[in-house]
Formats: structure tokens, sequence, C-alpha cells
């Protein structure tokens, strides 16, 4: 008999064969051998996607004009948020007067980007198992445009995971446990085969979806993370994070592993009926650089926390999922992101908040859907202060919007085709504003 080590290497160099012959799951088994599995999972896409509207404002001169008493008249800054490419038929002077507008067209990646993964699997007690699992991310479209360029790998996930009748526990780099319901709402109701926003329109790298617009995206990071046993429906995941470093607002140390936590319950009914309901959280404290003086609108140390809650309902062919999350320092994308609109100018976190519907309609091989979502910010009383005369004021980015609609067909379950259309919408406290509408189409293979 072949040694396991044989047998996996022969095994790996057929993988793309088994793959493509296999039958639709969540994985496919490459080796079973003395108790022991490899199985993989991932999905390749392409996306043709197109971009019309207003040009960039965020991170530079807006539209708006600010006249003061004496007549003088100052341009503001926009400050977090909108959504930066390259701008046309605008004046792109040292005083810009004309905010531009944008038109590209992209050969990108999807919501979830190409995966290639692998896991190995056995037991270490009758009652105990242990899984290994690597995820490798990889985007299609050049950076920077320019077709020279390396494509780098992005190893998403890596953790091992032990598995019993007193629940579960993991080490490694795995997905985080705040907002994770929200974002499974939009990947399995909307962008699972799709794109929604195209987020880095420019640049590279995988979409938005609905992230950004509703939904702050659950990401990933270091953890353990220990899981109870589900009992009646319940389920809770506690975990103990890598802490990040707020560097945008002058946070750069960190005490203590970031705490999330996130509590579900599930229940079946009737032949086709579902209810999943989910609350989540994450609490951070982060501390300035040393030597620091703290003042009354200035502190050297602030906490970074959230809440996150919703549900989903399937009934039939019908699918709903609801959600929100509120919170402070959190910014607008995913949860402790290092953006102008999470702190203001002395480092005071911002009050955060945000609301999902999304609806998705199982018609035979077609899966319509159509969703909503805003991500509101809220003024600390340091920016509710009037900016000294002569002095251009910063414009706090006030909401973002987002309205999805489309359609996939499932061709086979390994092969789907999507059409879609994203209206994405930004606001700012002074008055400027930011719309893109994209319409994107494309294929993805799933194994």
């Amino acid at each position: 008999m072949p040694s396991f080590r044989r047998r996996f290497a022969t095994l790996l160099s057929l993988s793309l064969v088994l793959a493509l012959a296999g039958s639709a799951s969540a994985e496919k088994i490459l080796l079973k051998s003395d108790g022991w599995e490899v199985f993989t999972d991932g999905r390749v896409a392409g996306f043709i996607s197109q971009v019309n509207g207003d040009g960039d404002l965020a991170g530079g001169p807006g539209t708006y004009v600010v006249t003061y008493p004496d007549g003088m008249m100052y341009r503001d800054t926009v400050e977090g948020g909108g959504f930066p490419l390259v701008t046309t038929n605008g004046n792109t002077g040292a005083n810009p007067v004309v905010q531009g507008t944008a038109n590209q067209t992209r050969i990108r990646s999807g919501f979830l980007g190409n995966q290639f993964n692998f896991g190995v699997r056995g037991q270490v007690t009758p009652y105990t198992t242990i899984t290994g699992y690597i995820s490798i991310w990889a985007f299609i479209e050049s950076i920077s445009q320019a077709k020279g360029n390396v494509n780098p790998a992005d190893v998403r996930q890596g953790y091992a995971k032990l598995e019993g009748p007193w629940g579960s526990f993991l080490a490694g780099r795995t997905r985080t446990l705040f907002s994770r319901g929200a974002t499974d709402i939009d990947v399995l109701y909307a962008h699972k085969w799709g794109v929604g926003f195209p987020s880095s329109i420019d640049s590279n790298g995988p979409t938005q979806g609905q992230v950004g617009f509703g939904v702050m995206g659950s990401g990933f990071g270091a953890a353990m993370i220990y899981g109870t046993p589900v009992l009646g429906g319940f389920h809770l995941n506690v975990g103990a994070f890598d802490p990040v470093q707020l560097s945008g607002g002058g946070f750069t140390r960190t005490g203590y592993p970031r705490a999330e936590a996130e509590a579900t319950f599930e229940r079946t009914f009737g032949n086709s009926g579902k209810i999943v309901l989910f609350v989540n959280g994450l609490y951070q404290k982060v501390y300035k650089g040393s030597p620091c003086v703290a003042t009354a609108t200035a502190p050297c140390d602030t906490t970074a926390a959230g809440v996150g809650y919703g549900g989903r309902l399937e009934l039939g062919f019908f699918h709903l999922g609801l959600a929100g999350h509120y919170g402070q320092g959190l910014g607008l994308s995913y949860a402790l992101e290092n953006s102008l609109a999470a702190f203001d100018a002395q480092g005071n976190p911002r009050k955060i908040d945000g609301y999902l519907a999304q609806s998705q309609f199982v018609l035979g091989r077609f899966d319509l859907f159509a969703g909503w979502g805003i991500t509101r910010v809220f003024l600390t009383t340091l920016d509710k202060v009037p900016a000294p005369v002569d002095t251009a004021p910063n414009s706090v980015i006030k909401y973002q919007m987002g309205t999805n609609a489309g359609v996939v067909y499932n061709m086979t379950p390994n092969v789907h085709f999507d059409l879609e259309y994203f209206r994405a919408q930004a606001a700012w406290y002074l008055g400027e504003h930011q719309i893109l509408n994209t319409g994107a189409f494309g294929m993805t293979f799933n194994w």
C-alpha cells in the first residue's frame, strides 16, 4: 500500500480533475487513509464591471464652498467616506472647482475573490476531531492596471480546530465574530456569486458587496475561539483576537486582546422554513503613544466597541435578512478600520450605526435579489465646534447608502452567472455628495 505522503501528492496532482468530476457540495474529499481525510473547496470567477457617476471627493477638496461673514470664501476638505476613483472632466488644479465625473470599466474579481483551499481532518480521540485548514485568496485584475505586475496570493485563513461533545476550540486566523451574521446575509442572499460595490475601482482585489452600506464586514483575524455545543438551536462563540492599532485616531498602542462574541439561534420548520437570529459584539481598549497628556477634548485612551444584531427568515422560495449595528470607533467598512470617519481631530471616537434589508427569491435555477442598506456617522462635540475664521473646515462623512438588485442563473450547482446593479451614495455634513451607478456581469465556478 503506498504511503500517506505518496497518496497525498498523487491526489493533489489530480485535484482539478476531481473537482470537475465531483458533485456539488461544501467540500470535495481527495483522500481517506488510516482515519484521516484530505479535502478541498474553492472557486474561480471573473466579472466585467462598469462604473459611472460623480468624481472623487475623499481625501481632497470638495465642491462645497463656505462663505464667512467677512465675505471670504474657503473650500472645505471632506473627512472620511466616499469612493476614490479616477475622475474625468474635472478641474485638477490647485483649487478644484468642479467635482468631475467617473466612467470606467474593469474586468475583475468578485466579492469573495478566487479561492483555493485545503484541509486535513482526523480523529485524535474517539470523541474529538481535529481539522487543519488553509484558505488562499487571489484576484484576477492587475495591480495599478499594469498587466506586468505580479498578483500576490493572500493566505486569508489558516487554523487548527478541535471539535467534540464539549464544543470546539480554534486557534489561528479565521473570520471574526463581530458582524458575522450581517455579512452572511449579504453573501447568502445577494453577492455570493457576484460583485456588489466594486470597491478599489482603480486598483485591485475582491469587491465589497454590500459592505460599507449597512453591513460592517466581519473580516479575518488571528484568534483563539471557543464554541459551545449547539443546544436547542442555540450556539455561542467567544474569542480573543489579535488587537488592532488604530493609528487613524492616534491610538498606536493596545494592551490586551480584542474580545468578540456571537450568539446564534437556528430553527427549521416545515419542509422549507428556517429562522436564524444572531447578536454579536466586540470590545477593545486602545491608547495613544507615550508621552500623552489628556485634555477635555483629547483623550490618551479610549474604547472601540460595537454590537450587531439581526436575523434571517426563509419561507420556501422567499428569503429575507434584516440586520443592524451600533458602536463607536468602528469605521465604515469593517470593525476597527483605520478611517478618518472613526475618530475626530482629537481622537474622540464617533458613534456609527447601520441598517440592512436584503431579500432573495429562489425560482428554480434563478435567484432574484434586491436590498438596501445605510451606514451613518454622528458628529462628536468637537466636530460641532465652528472652524476658526479664515480656516477651511473639515466636512465629516454623514452616511453611505447602497441599493442592490440582480439575478443569478445557476446553470449547475457548480456554475453560476450573475447580472446585477448597485447604486452607491455618500453625503457629508457640509453638503458634498457623490453617487455612483455600477453594473456587473460574470461567471463563477465553485467546487
